[in-house]
Protein backbone atom coordinates (compact mmCIF):
# COMPACT_ATOMS: atom_id res chain seq x y z
CA UNK A 1 0.00 0.00 0.00
CA UNK A 2 1.21 3.23 -0.88
CA UNK A 3 0.70 6.94 0.48
CA UNK A 4 -2.82 7.84 0.81
CA UNK A 5 -3.81 11.33 -0.87
CA UNK A 6 -6.08 13.11 1.80
CA UNK A 7 -9.66 13.25 0.66
CA UNK A 8 -10.26 16.31 -1.71
CA UNK A 9 -12.69 17.91 1.06
CA UNK A 10 -9.93 17.73 3.81
CA UNK A 11 -7.77 19.43 1.37
CA UNK A 12 -10.84 22.07 0.42
CA UNK A 13 -10.90 22.85 4.04
CA UNK A 14 -7.73 22.98 4.93
CA UNK A 15 -7.06 25.55 1.93
CA UNK A 16 -9.70 27.43 3.17
CA UNK A 17 -8.77 27.77 6.60
CA UNK A 18 -5.25 29.20 5.58
CA UNK A 19 -6.78 31.76 3.46
CA UNK A 20 -8.94 32.77 6.38
CA UNK A 21 -6.23 32.97 8.45
CA UNK A 22 -3.61 35.45 5.84
CA UNK A 23 -6.67 37.09 5.27
CA UNK A 24 -6.99 37.86 9.29
CA UNK A 25 -3.41 38.79 9.94
CA UNK A 26 -3.09 41.39 6.46
CA UNK A 27 -6.50 42.83 8.47
CA UNK A 28 -4.98 42.89 11.99
CA UNK A 29 -1.81 45.83 11.15
CA UNK A 30 -4.54 47.63 9.19
CA UNK A 31 -7.26 47.86 12.44
CA UNK A 32 -3.99 48.20 14.84
CA UNK A 33 -2.84 51.00 12.59
CA UNK A 34 -6.33 53.32 12.29
CA UNK A 35 -6.43 52.79 16.11
CA UNK A 36 -3.01 54.08 16.69
CA UNK A 37 -4.11 57.00 14.46
CA UNK A 38 -7.27 58.22 16.04
CA UNK A 39 -5.66 59.77 19.27
CA UNK A 40 -3.78 61.82 16.97
CA UNK A 41 -6.85 62.28 14.63
CA UNK A 42 -8.88 63.62 17.69
CA UNK A 43 -6.67 66.40 18.70
CA UNK A 44 -6.07 67.73 14.80
CA UNK A 45 -10.03 67.52 14.64
CA UNK A 46 -10.50 69.79 18.51
CA UNK A 47 -7.85 72.33 17.40
CA UNK A 48 -9.92 72.58 13.66
CA UNK A 49 -12.89 72.72 15.15
CA UNK A 50 -12.17 75.48 17.75
CA UNK A 51 -11.03 77.23 15.37
CA UNK A 52 -14.40 77.41 12.98
CA UNK A 53 -15.93 78.14 15.78
CA UNK A 54 -13.53 81.02 16.72
CA UNK A 55 -14.10 82.28 13.10
CA UNK A 56 -17.90 81.90 12.56
CA UNK A 57 -19.11 82.74 16.21
CA UNK A 58 -17.87 86.75 16.11
CA UNK A 59 -21.11 88.21 14.78
CA UNK A 60 -23.73 86.15 16.52
CA UNK A 61 -24.28 89.25 19.35
CA UNK A 62 -24.05 92.21 17.00
CA UNK A 63 -25.30 93.12 14.14
CA UNK A 64 -23.05 96.00 13.45
CA UNK A 65 -19.53 93.87 15.07
CA UNK A 66 -17.41 96.48 13.84
CA UNK A 67 -18.97 99.78 15.01
CA UNK A 68 -19.60 98.17 18.53
CA UNK A 69 -15.81 96.94 18.99
CA UNK A 70 -14.56 100.11 18.28
CA UNK A 71 -17.31 101.71 20.54
CA UNK A 72 -15.91 99.40 23.61
CA UNK A 73 -12.34 100.53 22.59
CA UNK A 74 -12.67 103.60 23.46
CA UNK A 75 -14.69 102.57 26.71
CA UNK A 76 -11.48 100.66 27.80
CA UNK A 77 -9.12 104.05 26.77
CA UNK A 78 -11.67 105.83 28.92
CA UNK A 79 -10.91 103.53 31.69
CA UNK A 80 -7.43 102.97 31.71
CA UNK A 81 -6.88 107.02 31.46
CA UNK A 82 -9.29 107.19 34.42
CA UNK A 83 -7.49 104.47 36.21
CA UNK A 84 -3.82 105.86 35.69
CA UNK A 85 -2.62 103.34 33.33
CA UNK A 86 -2.91 104.65 29.86
CA UNK A 87 0.75 103.49 29.09
CA UNK A 88 0.51 101.97 25.63
CA UNK A 89 0.76 105.30 23.81
CA UNK A 90 3.60 106.07 25.77
CA UNK A 91 5.33 103.10 25.26
CA UNK A 92 4.75 102.89 21.45
CA UNK A 93 5.86 106.58 21.08
CA UNK A 94 8.76 106.07 22.55
CA UNK A 95 9.98 103.17 20.65
CA UNK A 96 9.10 104.23 17.60
CA UNK A 97 10.80 107.38 17.77
CA UNK A 98 14.21 106.34 20.09
CA UNK A 99 14.68 102.55 19.09
CA UNK A 100 12.82 101.40 15.63
CA UNK A 101 15.14 98.29 15.41
CA UNK A 102 12.93 97.62 18.89
CA UNK A 103 9.90 97.89 17.14
CA UNK A 104 10.41 95.98 14.32
CA UNK A 105 12.34 93.08 16.99
CA UNK A 106 8.94 93.26 18.77
CA UNK A 107 6.70 93.31 15.45
CA UNK A 108 8.20 89.92 14.59
CA UNK A 109 7.82 88.73 17.87
CA UNK A 110 4.11 89.15 17.80
CA UNK A 111 3.70 86.30 15.01
CA UNK A 112 6.65 84.04 15.41
CA UNK A 113 7.19 83.87 19.35
CA UNK A 114 3.25 82.62 19.25
CA UNK A 115 1.56 80.10 16.87
CA UNK A 116 5.44 78.61 16.08
CA UNK A 117 6.13 77.93 19.81
CA UNK A 118 2.51 77.30 21.10
CA UNK A 119 2.30 74.88 18.07
CA UNK A 120 6.23 73.20 18.37
CA UNK A 121 5.82 72.74 22.51
CA UNK A 122 2.45 71.51 22.27
CA UNK A 123 3.48 68.53 19.89
CA UNK A 124 6.63 68.12 21.81
CA UNK A 125 4.53 67.84 25.28
CA UNK A 126 1.91 65.22 23.14
CA UNK A 127 4.47 62.98 22.38
CA UNK A 128 6.85 62.69 25.47
CA UNK A 129 4.55 62.96 28.09
CA UNK A 130 0.66 63.13 26.88
CA UNK A 131 -1.01 62.98 30.79
CA UNK A 132 0.68 66.43 31.23
CA UNK A 133 -0.63 67.62 27.14
CA UNK A 134 -4.19 66.40 28.16
CA UNK A 135 -4.08 68.55 31.23
CA UNK A 136 -2.98 71.73 29.77
CA UNK A 137 -5.04 70.79 26.62
CA UNK A 138 -7.91 70.96 29.05
CA UNK A 139 -6.64 74.54 30.54
CA UNK A 140 -6.68 75.70 26.88
CA UNK A 141 -9.76 74.51 26.27
CA UNK A 142 -11.47 75.89 29.02
CA UNK A 143 -10.05 79.65 28.70
CA UNK A 144 -10.93 79.19 24.72
CA UNK A 145 -14.51 78.57 26.01
CA UNK A 146 -14.66 81.40 28.18
CA UNK A 147 -13.17 83.73 25.93
CA UNK A 148 -15.30 83.04 23.11
CA UNK A 149 -18.08 84.11 25.47
CA UNK A 150 -15.95 87.45 26.16
CA UNK A 151 -15.59 87.80 22.29
CA UNK A 152 -18.94 87.96 20.86
CA UNK A 153 -20.54 89.90 23.90
CA UNK A 154 -17.51 92.22 24.03
CA UNK A 155 -16.23 92.57 21.04
CA UNK A 156 -13.14 94.71 21.08
CA UNK A 157 -11.12 96.62 18.01
CA UNK A 158 -7.59 96.49 18.72
CA UNK A 159 -5.52 100.03 19.79
CA UNK A 160 -4.01 99.47 16.24
CA UNK A 161 -7.08 100.74 15.07
CA UNK A 162 -7.51 104.03 17.30
CA UNK A 163 -5.64 106.85 14.83
CA UNK A 164 -5.78 109.46 17.55
CA UNK A 165 -4.10 107.45 19.72
CA UNK A 166 -1.77 104.66 18.34
CA UNK A 167 0.18 103.19 15.17
CA UNK A 168 -0.26 100.21 13.30
CA UNK A 169 3.42 99.45 13.23
CA UNK A 170 3.24 96.19 11.82
CA UNK A 171 1.07 98.13 8.98
CA UNK A 172 4.40 100.82 8.64
CA UNK A 173 7.10 98.81 9.63
CA UNK A 174 6.49 95.28 8.40
CA UNK A 175 6.38 92.21 7.77
CA UNK A 176 3.50 93.91 5.52
CA UNK A 177 2.10 90.63 4.68
CA UNK A 178 0.44 89.70 8.10
CA UNK A 179 -0.57 93.27 7.56
CA UNK A 180 -2.25 92.81 4.28
CA UNK A 181 -6.55 92.61 4.00
CA UNK A 182 -6.17 89.11 2.35
CA UNK A 183 -4.46 87.85 6.14
CA UNK A 184 -6.85 89.52 8.21
CA UNK A 185 -9.52 86.71 6.62
CA UNK A 186 -7.73 84.35 8.73
CA UNK A 187 -8.17 85.75 11.93
CA UNK A 188 -11.06 87.71 14.26
CA UNK A 189 -9.51 91.01 14.78
CA UNK A 190 -12.04 92.08 16.80
CA UNK A 191 -11.53 89.18 19.63
CA UNK A 192 -9.01 91.44 21.70
CA UNK A 193 -10.51 91.08 25.26
CA UNK A 194 -9.36 88.77 26.89
CA UNK A 195 -5.85 88.13 24.90
CA UNK A 196 -5.23 84.59 24.73
CA UNK A 197 -2.01 85.84 23.22
CA UNK A 198 -0.51 87.01 26.66
CA UNK A 199 -2.76 84.54 28.62
CA UNK A 200 -1.75 81.19 26.60
CA UNK A 201 2.00 82.66 26.53
CA UNK A 202 1.51 82.44 30.29
CA UNK A 203 0.47 79.30 30.51
CA UNK A 204 3.23 78.11 28.38
CA UNK A 205 5.84 80.18 30.76
CA UNK A 206 4.52 78.05 33.49
CA UNK A 207 4.98 74.95 31.52
CA UNK A 208 9.02 75.73 30.43
CA UNK A 209 9.23 77.00 34.51
CA UNK A 210 8.72 73.06 35.31
CA UNK A 211 11.64 71.76 32.71
CA UNK A 212 14.89 70.72 34.35
CA UNK A 213 17.07 72.91 31.80
CA UNK A 214 17.82 76.30 33.54
CA UNK A 215 17.45 77.94 29.89
CA UNK A 216 14.38 76.87 29.26
CA UNK A 217 13.14 78.32 32.54
CA UNK A 218 14.87 81.73 31.84
CA UNK A 219 12.57 81.68 28.60
CA UNK A 220 9.87 80.91 30.51
CA UNK A 221 9.83 84.10 32.65
CA UNK A 222 10.76 86.06 29.57
CA UNK A 223 8.37 85.28 27.41
CA UNK A 224 5.36 86.14 28.92
CA UNK A 225 7.08 89.89 29.46
CA UNK A 226 8.12 89.90 26.05
CA UNK A 227 4.75 89.42 24.78
CA UNK A 228 3.38 92.38 26.93
CA UNK A 229 5.38 94.17 24.98
CA UNK A 230 4.92 92.60 21.95
CA UNK A 231 0.97 93.09 22.10
CA UNK A 232 0.84 96.47 23.35
CA UNK A 233 3.68 98.33 21.46
CA UNK A 234 2.23 96.83 18.18
CA UNK A 235 -0.93 98.54 19.31
CA UNK A 236 -2.19 95.11 19.11
CA UNK A 237 -3.55 94.76 22.89
CA UNK A 238 -4.47 96.72 25.51
CA UNK A 239 -2.91 96.50 28.87
CA UNK A 240 -6.90 95.57 30.23
CA UNK A 241 -6.54 92.93 27.52
CA UNK A 242 -3.32 91.53 28.97
CA UNK A 243 -5.01 91.63 32.60
CA UNK A 244 -8.17 89.67 31.35
CA UNK A 245 -5.98 87.11 29.39
CA UNK A 246 -4.22 86.33 32.96
CA UNK A 247 -6.77 86.42 34.98
CA UNK A 248 -8.57 83.87 32.54
CA UNK A 249 -5.56 81.91 32.78
CA UNK A 250 -5.32 81.53 36.43
CA UNK A 251 -9.28 81.09 36.34
CA UNK A 252 -8.81 78.17 34.05
CA UNK A 253 -6.15 76.39 36.31
CA UNK A 254 -8.06 77.20 39.37
CA UNK A 255 -11.31 75.33 37.92
CA UNK A 256 -9.27 72.56 36.45
CA UNK A 257 -7.14 72.10 39.67
CA UNK A 258 -10.37 71.89 42.02
CA UNK A 259 -13.02 71.29 39.50
CA UNK A 260 -11.85 68.40 37.61
CA UNK A 261 -7.91 67.41 39.21
CA UNK A 262 -9.55 67.00 42.80
CA UNK A 263 -13.22 66.99 42.00
CA UNK A 264 -14.00 69.78 44.98
CA UNK A 265 -16.97 70.27 43.65
CA UNK A 266 -18.17 66.76 43.39
CA UNK A 267 -19.27 66.06 47.41
CA UNK A 268 -21.32 69.26 46.93
CA UNK A 269 -22.73 67.72 43.60
CA UNK A 270 -23.70 64.30 44.73
CA UNK A 271 -24.91 64.94 48.46
CA UNK A 272 -27.50 67.75 46.57
CA UNK A 273 -28.40 64.84 44.26
CA UNK A 274 -28.89 62.39 47.02
CA UNK A 275 -30.78 64.57 49.33
CA UNK A 276 -34.31 64.25 49.19
CA UNK A 277 -36.73 66.65 47.52
CA UNK A 278 -37.17 67.66 51.04
CA UNK A 279 -33.86 68.20 52.49
CA UNK A 280 -32.32 70.53 49.97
Amino acid sequence: MGGVNAPPDLDTSGHRKSLIMASIKSDVPHISQSRLMLPHLREIGIVVGAYFIYMYSRALVFSDFQGTALANARRVIDFEKSTGFFWEPVWQSWAIESAKSLVIFFNWAYIVTFFPIVLTASIVLYFTNRARYKYYRNVVLLSFLIALVGFMLFPLAPPRMIAEHFVDTINIFGPSGYASREFTNYYNAYAAMPSLHFGWTVMFGIIFLGTNSRLVKVFGVVYPIMTLFAITITGNHFIMDAIGGGLLIMASFLAMELGFRRRFFVPVILSKARAKPGEV
